[in-house]
């Protein structure tokens, strides 16, 4: 179990990552463009290759200089509408020198203005598609003449054909690639968004019950205090009666408990340990725990060898025992906890024998309250648990044992102090 329009807003890493696919892209382009150019003159196509070198060490030049542009003056998105501009002026510079409108490349005004579109909708895309039908329009009255092989009519058409085939295959790649890759962005987004509004709720979830534990804590804590003056009381007038006097010591320890967690509460989290033996430390945890659970048969199991000294958040704890006490009362009074360490990261499984949980259950346990009859019942605590655990960076996952019961596997990144 484990944001909206396209560049407006668009956070600043994603906007210099696109930067970067759409220069990387200029760049295909350019090499793309020398290799035509070197095609033409092994053909023996008449250039201006001097005029037609220029322009392409300009568009190189300004790709590179875009680069640094964002950490000068601009934006990310200033340098994406200076690329394509550069794009547009040096595409008109090229058709210029080559034939004007009737060369087939003309066609290639089409990618920027599409990018323009897509990557920074609004007031620049309408200029450079505009500014684009001039330049078209201009190569009309103002260009050099088409490179014709001593005016073979047949060399001509068969060259303009070749050049719709080149303008036809860069246009549906570029269409094809990039769009593609703008609806992966768009998916992820929407991926991310869900994800977000489920975070959302259930913060929005686990607020309200902390007001409600706040308010449960403020009237808990008298009749707390009574029951535990009562246990006193019959535990010193009792002290002949040894079957009473072990129940009442149990119920005292269980209410002292219960205090502890009501002054934790009202002081907003324990105290910071500081670094402790890993293994051992959940040993002592869980011997606790067995002390306040006799009904229950533990069954512990820690690895052999080093015990590394860790950190661990005092959140740790309520998350790990809202899992213990949901597999003791869903397993039938047994429960199963191993501890692993792999790479710097504990692994808990806490096992219990009986039950299982549904595909929705599955789905949705850590998200919501869950609203089930034991024992496959995961609600609350399971809710409390998996936020907590993703606050400390860990992950939580649920899965039905196929000889039955239910398999709760905890990860958590630790921090391994050196033992001194």
């Amino acid at each position: 179990m484990k944001w909206n329009a396209i560049w407006t807003p668009e956070p600043e890493s994603e906007a210099l990552r696109t930067g970067l696919r759409v220069r990387r892209l200029r760049w295909l382009m350019l090499g793309l463009g020398l290799a035509i150019l070197a095609g033409c003159a092994w053909q023996g196509v008449e250039l201006p290759w001097l005029l037609v070198g220029q322009a392409l060490a300009t568009l190189a030049l300004a790709n590179w200089l875009l680069a640094a542009w964002p950490a000068w003056v601009g934006t990310p998105e200033a340098a994406l509408r200076l690329g394509l501009l550069a794009d547009l002026l040096v595409l008109t510079e090229l058709l210029a020198f080559s034939g004007g409108a009737a060369n087939p490349l003309a066609s290639l005004y089409l990618p920027p203005v599409l990018f323009a579109a897509l990557l920074s909708p609004g007031w620049f895309a309408w200029l450079l598609a505009g500014l684009s039908i001039l330049c078209y329009g201009l190569l009309f009255q103002w260009h050099l003449d088409w490179p014709l092989n001593g005016g073979n009519a047949a060399y001509a058409f068969t060259l303009h054909l070749s050049g719709m085939w080149l303008t036809f295959a860069l246009s549906a790649l570029l269409i094809a690639g990039f769009v593609s890759w703008l609806a992966r962005q768009l998916r992820h987004q929407g991926d991310a968004l869900a994800q977000a509004r489920e975070t959302q709720l259930r913060d929005e979830q686990l607020l309200a019950v902390g007001m409600q534990a706040a308010g449960a804590a403020h009237s808990l804590s008298t009749p707390l205090n009574t029951l535990t003056l009562l246990v006193d009381e019959l535990l010193s007038e009792r002290q002949d009666d040894e079957p009473l006097k072990q129940d009442l010591l149990l119920m005292q320890a269980q209410l002292a408990s219960c205090r502890g967690t009501l002054a934790r509460l009202k002081h907003g989290s324990e105290p910071a340990p500081g670094p402790l033996p890993l293994f051992a430390a959940l040993n002592e945890k869980l011997e606790g725990w067995r002390s306040l659970r006799p009904d229950v048969k533990l069954q512990w199991r820690a690895p052999e060898g080093d015990d590394p000294l860790v950190s661990l958040d005092a959140a740790f704890w309520p998350a790990l025992f809202n899992l213990v006490n949901n597999a003791a009362e869903a397993g039938g009074g047994e429960v199963q906890v191993e501890a692993q360490l792999r790479r710097q990261q504990l692994v808990l499984d806490i096992v219990n024998r009986q039950g299982c949980l549904s595909e929705a259950q599955l789905m949705r346990a850590g998200l919501t309250p869950l609203e089930s009859a034991k024992p496959a019942g995961m609600g609350l605590g399971m809710l409390l648990s998996h936020a907590t655990l993703a606050r400390l960076g860990g992950e939580l996952s649920l899965d039905n044992r196929a000889e039955g019961g239910v398999h709760a596997r905890i990860r958590l990144p630790l921090r391994i102090e050196e033992s001194r």
